[in-house]
């Protein structure tokens, strides 16, 4: 398991610590501890008594007698006064300030300091306050300092006091802030500073979620943690590969080659073959060599290329292939196709069944239909739960049913490996051909269960996409290649302020179970 850290994040009032240390507390399942509420809880006893701050014997008498207790859920602390919850009462505008004047006394940050000790030992706790990381904790594993401009910070407050039903004048709300900044960093005992060792984060222009990003993308730095992983099964599958191979070998001999469609749904690799000279053609072309693309084509189509005096070089996916060689065993029997009737690699399946051939997904409305016997067969990039639900609804309504499961391997791969990532992760970039019927499922994958966006390069990234995540996951459809995979990953790191870019595609770090 990671270490369990004591996080401290000090900063002026308003500046965002409250409430980015509860939700970071939540992200890494860490205690939080609001300090600031304990002195808060001190000043409110304090106004009840009508004890004169001035006076040490009386201020020594009121700790004595000051029953302070705190109960941590998670971010929510509840503090009470005996058996009265004060946590509501001590947010009122003059427990504020009362709270920053009694906080400079040190009896009372001694006798704090010591129940904040001892609350926050174990680790995996985040506390915030002024002197955190100066004082109550000075060896704290990791220190942030957060700042933001005192307009900034005064309007956050008067929006708090509002949100609460609290009128408050912004200009009095702005005046007071200014005067409690002085008061925190000029009191004699630990006042109001960054440690030499703090991460300085100014939140004037952050929104609440990139704070917390921000943070957490720290914290997984110290815990060695990469903010950036790559789901293992990503890129080029065995089809593609062998497509392109074959693709490149045949321009070398110098014919006219050209490929019947893209060869896969990637415009960029579609480029580089047109400027090896591997151009696109249609049915209609003549005397050339034809590559089949990885998707296969329809019986119609490769007799009409024949006829045309054409060399056919067939790229074919040996899945696909496979597909097409079950539709085509079980003619005379009633056959479903599960998949996407206008996509290439169904239109040509279709072509080896006959008038009992169809297509259909896992939602089609079958009415009343029954059959004695039924064959089921998959496009190869369609999901595995799909196939379980079409099976699912169809047994009931016949005989005898068989089921040959045709989603290739690489697809399933990719498949679990991105839900296993994306389960782990606060954002995942989907690398791909628009057009890539592999790479839009594991869009949809990915889009249940956490954000996600899909892109086909690195160009379509920006930092509006990513500051607000902490944890980003990498997946790529099956015809993404290396490269643009590697281009991502610098660009993401290059956002979020890591300067560590990887010149191999290798060097990218691969998600596995215990990373995270």
């Amino acid at each position: 398991m990671p270490e369990r850290l004591i996080i401290a994040i000090d900063g002026p009032a308003a500046s965002g610590k409250s409430t980015t240390a509860r939700l970071l507390a939540r992200q890494l399942g860490y205690a939080y501890l609001d300090t600031g509420a304990m002195y808060r809880a001190c000043a409110l006893q304090a106004q009840r008594k009508g004890v004169d701050l001035g006076d040490e014997r009386a201020v020594q008498s009121l700790l004595q007698d000051l029953d302070i207790r705190i109960e941590i859920s998670g971010e929510t602390n509840s503090i009470f006064l005996g058996s009265e919850d004060v946590t509501a009462a001590i947010r009122a505008p003059e427990i504020s300030a009362l709270a920053s004047s009694i906080s400079a006394l040190p009896p009372v940050r001694h006798k704090m300091v010591e129940l904040q000790r001892k609350l926050a030992a174990s680790g995996g706790v985040i506390l915030d306050g002024r002197d955190i990381g100066t004082y109550v904790f000075p060896n704290a594993d990791l220190k942030f300092f957060l700042i933001a401009s005192a307009e900034v910070r005064a309007n956050r407050r008067w929006l708090e006091l509002k949100s609460k039903g609290i009128e408050a004048d912004p200009e009095q709300v702005l005046r007071e802030l200014i005067q409690r900044d002085k008061n925190d960093s000029a009191r004699a005992l630990a006042p109001l500073s960054k440690a030499s060792d703090a991460i300085e984060v100014d939140t004037s222009q952050m929104s609440v979620a990139a704070q917390v990003a921000t943070l957490h993308r720290q914290v997984l730095k110290r815990l060695d943690i990469p903010a950036v992983l790559l789901a293992k099964h990503s890129g080029f599958c065995f089809g593609v590969r062998r497509a392109i191979q074959l693709a490149l070998d045949a321009s070398q001999s110098g014919d006219k080659v050209c490929t019947l469609g893209e060869l896969i749904h990637n415009p960029q690799i579609v480029g580089k073959l047109a400027e090896q000279g591997i151009r696109l053609c249609g049915e209609d072309v003549s005397n050339s060599k034809v590559i089949i693309r990885s998707h296969g084509a329809s019986k119609e189509v490769l007799a009409q290329l024949l006829s045309r005096g054409n060399e056919i070089i067939d790229a074919t996916c040996p899945y696909v292939k496979r597909a097409q060689e079950m539709v085509s065993s079980m003619a005379g029997c009633q056959v479903m196709i599960l998949g996407d009737p206008g996509h290439p690699e169904v239109v040509g399946m279709i072509s080896y069944g006959d008038e009992k051939t169809r297509v259909v997904q896992a939602d089609t409305d079958f009415g009343t239909e029954v059959w004695d016997t039924l064959c089921i067969v998959c496009q190869t990039t369609q999901k595995i739960s799909d196939l379980q639900t079409l099976v699912t609804r169809l047994l009931p309504k016949v005989k005898e049913l068989r089921v040959f499961n045709t989603i290739c391997r690489a697809t399933s791969e990719r498949q679990q490996s991105a839900q296993a990532l994306a389960e782990s992760s606060d954002l995942m970039v989907v690398i791909g051909g628009k057009n890539s019927a592999n790479t839009r499922m594991l869009q949809q994958l990915c889009q249940t269960i956490t954000h996600s966006v899909h892109i086909e390069n690195e160009t379509e990234l920006t930092p509006d996409l990513l500051t607000d995540y902490a944890r980003i996951g990498l997946v790529a459809g099956a015809s993404t290649p290396a490269d643009t995979i590697l281009a991502v990953y610098n660009k993401i790191m290059k956002i979020i302020g890591n300067t560590e870019a990887a010149t191999r595609f290798e060097e990218i770090p691969l998600f596995k179970e215990e990373s995270c």
